[in-house]
C-alpha cells in the first residue's frame, strides 16, 4: 500500500508499506478516503522536537480522516464492508483513574493515531482501529466535511472547558483550521464579540467570513491598541490557537482582570515564559486544552444539522503522491491555504 512519511526535517514522500492485518479480534481495517493535515502533523514535518518530545523519522502521521471499512475482526460486528465512517483518533483504556472519572483524553496509556512512537497514522491506503473509535457517517455528509468533525471536536471541548456566557467578549488568537471552527461555533451559539488575530491574511479574511466581529493580521496592525480601543475594559476570554509565543503574550495584556486564557495551540519549545507579574496582578486562570474529550459525534451531529457550514475550508486538495508539495504548501502557508487534505 501508498504510505506517506516524514522522513526527516522538511522532508516527506510516499513509500510502498506491506498492508496492515489485525492487531485485535475487535479492531477494524480501513481504507482511507480523505485525511487531513493538522497543524500536528506540520509540527514533526518543520521540528525535530515538539513540546521537548524528539521526532524520530520516518514517522507515518495523520488522525483526522474519513474512511470506509474494509474487513472486521472476530468481535467486530457492528460495521460491515463498505460502510462509511469518522474516525476517533485516541485510544483510551477505559480502566485507568482518569477514565473512570470521564476524562478519556487524559487516559494514563492513551494512544493517538498518527502519534509517532504510539500509532501508526491514516496517511496511508489503509490502517486499522479498534471498532470503538468508529462513528457511522451520516448520510447527507461529504466525506470531506466528516473529516472535518475532528478538528471542529478540538473547538468544541476548548469552548466547552472555557465555560462563558455568549455575552461574554473573546478573542481568537490564530485563525488556522481549528481558530475558524471556533469562530464558526461561537458565532452559531450566539457571541456577538470575536476578536480575531493571524499572521496571514488569507486566514484573517477567513476569519472575518467565519464570522468574527473583528480580524486584523499581527503583520499590519498594533494588535493590543486596537483591540483596547474597542474594548477598553479587556476582553472575557482569549482562545490562544496558534502555539506561538508572541501569540501568548499577547493574550496575556488583552485578556482582563479575572478573565481567561484556553490555550489549544501546542508551543514547539518545550517551556514557555510568562509573564507571571501581569497574570498574578490580573488574577488570569490559564486552561489548557487537549484535544477533545466525547466531542466527536456532537460535532459530527452539529455538521450533519447544518448548523455550520465547513466545506469552503478545504482550499487545497492532494493525492498521495504529492506529499512534499502538500507538507510544504501547508506548513509555509503558501497560496492562500487555510485547510489542505489528501484524497485517497
Amino acid at each position: 500500500m501508498r504510505a506517506i512519511l516524514i522522513t526527516g526535517l522538511r522532508q516527506a514522500r510516499i513509500e510502498e508499506r506491506p498492508q496492515p492485518d489485525f492487531l485485535a479480534p475487535d479492531s477494524v481495517i480501513l481504507k482511507t478516503k480523505v485525511a487531513g493535515l493538522c497543524g500536528s502533523d506540520l509540527h514533526y514535518f518543520i521540528s525535530e522536537s515538539v513540546s521537548g518530545d524528539p521526532v524520530h523519522y520516518p514517522c507515518l502521521v495523520g488522525h483526522e480522516c474519513s474512511a470506509e471499512i474494509v474487513s472486521t475482526g472476530p468481535e467486530a460486528k457492528k460495521y460491515k464492508a463498505g460502510e462509511l465512517v469518522m474516525v476517533e483518533p485516541s485510544i483510551s483504556c477505559g480502566v485507568c483513574d482518569q477514565c473512570l472519572a470521564g476524562r478519556l483524553n487524559t487516559c494514563r496509556t492513551i494512544k493517538f493515531l498518527g502519534h509517532p512512537g504510539e500509532l501508526p497514522g491514516c496517511f496511508a491506503d489503509y490502517f486499522i482501529m479498534p471498532e470503538k473509535n468508529l462513528i457511522p457517517l451520516p448520510p447527507d455528509l461529504s466525506l470531506e466535511e466528516g473529516m472535518l468533525a475532528e478538528p471542529l471536536s478540538i473547538a468544541r471541548h476548548a469552548l466547552r472547558l472555557a465555560s462563558i456566557e455568549n455575552s461574554a467578549t473573546v478573542g481568537v488568537l490564530g485563525t488556522g483550521p481549528i481558530g475558524l471552527l471556533l469562530i464558526m461555533l461561537l458565532k452559531s451559539y450566539e457571541f456577538s464579540s470575536i476578536f480575531a488575530t493571524d499572521r496571514s491574511e488569507a486566514r484573517v479574511d477567513a476569519a472575518l467570513r467565519a464570522g468574527a466581529s473583528w480580524a486584523a493580521s499581527v503583520e499590519e496592525e498594533d494588535i493590543i491598541s486596537e483591540i483596547a480601543a474597542r474594548q477598553p475594559l479587556g476582553l472575557d476570554a482569549v482562545f490562544e490557537v496558534s502555539g506561538d509565543l508572541e501569540a501568548i503574550d499577547q493574550a496575556i495584556e488583552l485578556v482582563k482582570p479575572g478573565g481567561k486564557i484556553i490555550q489549544i495551540g501546542i508551543p514547539l519549545p518545550e517551556r514557555v515564559p510568562y509573564r507571571l507579574s501581569k497574570l498574578r496582578r490580573k488574577e488570569i486562570t490559564i486552561i489548557n486544552s487537549r484535544r477533545q474529550n466525547k466531542c466527536l459525534e456532537e460535532s459530527l451531529n452539529l455538521l450533519a444539522e447544518k448548523k455550520l457550514r465547513v466545506d469552503w475550508l478545504i482550499t487545497h486538495r492532494f493525492s498521495p503522491e504529492e506529499a512534499q508539495v502538500a507538507f510544504t504548501t501547508a506548513s509555509e502557508r503558501l497560496d492562500g491555504v487555510l485547510k489542505a487534505a489528501f484524497i485517497f
